[in-house]
């Protein structure tokens, strides 16, 4: 049997990646057995966002304008998934197209096992990558991946992400060998925020050999033993784990076909929602006696909270005197921290929030939960 070209999402599979852990099963069962990924919300809002973004970055370099919200809203549709038509929404209304040339758009990029560029389609394809956005300023070449993570990844200098040097490494090789430089930028589209690194070809290259060494660890084992974490709400073969079987939960249930399936699926959903609120609380007094669980990258364990009691007349007074207008601070009225610090990223006054928290009381509280380790 051929062996699977590889990527970076397939190493991220097996391996995990800075935004949740992996699973060498759901590598197995997706990438060898070819079993069909379930959609989830979070999979297609990003598919979603990344295709509205490159429909529009392909129309501004096509007619070499700047700007065109005029057509950025024609493609949101009534049926877009609102998540889909805010991240869209903001983005083009806070992207600007510079002085660029050579652009490229969804870019395919594909390289043998003697990391030479070859066709994305040729039969002797090892690795491949699509990067989202690319064009060079001068002997820059520059690398835009958007993402729509709900948290922003900071790139650590001393310690770069594969995946950004991948990216970089690729975009060298196969686009624009004479750059100097590659400027890699990440774009989370969700808050309209950039985290960026510039890299030299020198750092680059150990490329290769850091995706041989994890290429070869994936071809040497033959267990792929599952290891429940964080992956385990996008891997989307859940129907076919056999963790999830040892929880006694059929496939047929996990994925009803029949009506007879789906009755037994509610059912079981019904008596899960009973078994919940138990199961917790038994598990947080055995946690709070004997200590956190771990479970893959996921730990259940105490975890310290903050609470702020804001006063919402307070609250007001300050904002309206930092100069926002009246009806920009009505959504603020019996506000909670998180809400309001949603509302000023809006507003983009993120700097009015720490001198609020200042005025008002903090109360420092345990909630056991799950949290990912870092």
């Amino acid at each position: 049997m051929k062996k699977p070209a590889y990527s970076w999402s397939a190493l991220e599979t097996y391996f995990g990646g800075p935004t949740h852990g992996g699973c060498p099963r759901a590598y197995r069962l997706i990438r060898i057995d070819k079993i069909p990924r379930a959609d989830s919300e979070p999979l297609l809002i990003g598919q979603n966002c990344h295709k509205l973004a490159a429909d529009y970055l392909t129309r501004l370099v096509k007619t070499g304008q700047t700007t065109d919200w005029e057509f950025a809203a024609g493609l949101l549709t009534p049926s877009t998934h609102p998540d889909v038509a805010e991240i869209f929404r903001r983005f083009y209304e806070n992207f600007i197209l510079p002085p660029i040339e050579n652009p490229g758009i969804e870019k395919q990029l594909a390289f043998n096992r003697a990391w030479e560029p070859v066709e994305w389609f040729a039969k002797d394809a090892f690795f491949r990558m699509i990067l989202d956005f690319t064009f060079t300023q001068g002997g820059l070449a520059c690398i835009i991946d958007h993402k729509t993570n709900r948290a922003v990844i900071e790139i650590d200098p001393q310690n770069i992400p594969l995946q950004l040097k991948i990216y970089a490494w690729g975009a060298l090789r196969a686009i624009f060998p004479k750059a100097q430089e590659v400027l890699l930028r990440l774009n989370f589209l969700r808050y309209g925020v950039d985290r960026e690194i510039l890299l030299t070809p020198d750092s680059l290259a150990t490329v290769p050999q850091e995706l041989e060494e994890k290429i070869s660890f994936i071809e040497a084992d033959s267990k792929h033993a599952p290891t429940p974490g964080s992956f385990c709400g996008w891997c989307g073969v859940t129907a076919h784990c056999p963790t999830m079987a040892q929880a006694l939960v059929p496939v047929e249930i996990m994925a009803p076909a029949t009506r007879a399936d789906a009755e037994k699926a509610a059912k079981l959903l019904l008596a899960i929602e009973a078994m919940d609120k138990t199961l917790k609380e038994r598990l947080k007094d055995w946690v709070r006696e004997n200590g956190p669980v771990v479970v893959g990258d996921m730990c259940y364990g105490p975890v310290p909270t903050q609470t702020y009691n804001l006063d919402a007349q307070v609250v007001v007074g300050y904002l309206l005197e930092a100069g926002l207008e009246k009806e920009q601070v009505w959504s603020f009225l019996g506000t909670t921290k998180t809400a309001l610090e949603r509302g000023l990223s809006k507003l983009r006054r993120k700097d009015l929030l720490p001198p609020l928290l200042e005025m008002s009381e903090c109360k420092t509280t345990e909630r056991v939960q799950f949290s990912k380790i870092k």
